[in-house]
């Protein structure tokens, strides 16, 4: 059995600190990711059948090789930003925007978006 798996990603990030207790920071990221099995096979010992789970083997092993296909495009979009409001208590707030493309969906498609805005409250003690 060969299974080859390709991922790549790219990142661009920036900080910016316009005043000593104002931070901002943002970027972007892409991942592509590939992956295949090819020439997928069972050898039995002479003279033994392989344990009966109520599905055709043969036709079990011919589309495993398709169902581990993968072709997974994502890119990410994200920024933050901290105020100091003394050297105890910072707020922070960060979003990011995820586009996530499935183009060889396996059981089911999981392509999609997703949005992420949150806050906090750091305090240091």
């Amino acid at each position: 059995m060969e299974y080859k798996t390709d991922v790549h990603t790219l990142l661009f990030s920036a900080d910016f600190a316009p005043t000593e207790k104002l931070k901002f920071n943002g970027g972007v990221i892409f991942n592509w990711g590939k992956a295949e099995m090819d020439n997928l096979s069972a050898a039995y010992t002479e003279g033994t059948s392989p344990a009966a789970f109520g599905y055709d083997h043969a036709l079990a092993f011919a589309v495993w090789e398709d169902n581990s296909d993968l072709d997974i495009d994502e890119i990410e979009y994200y920024l933050g930003c901290s105020y100091d409001f003394n050297e105890r208590l910072t707020l922070n707030l960060n979003a990011s925007y995820t586009d996530y493309s499935d183009d060889e969906p396996y059981l089911y498609d999981t392509s999609g978006d997703l949005l992420l805005v949150n806050a906090g409250l750091t305090f240091r003690f």
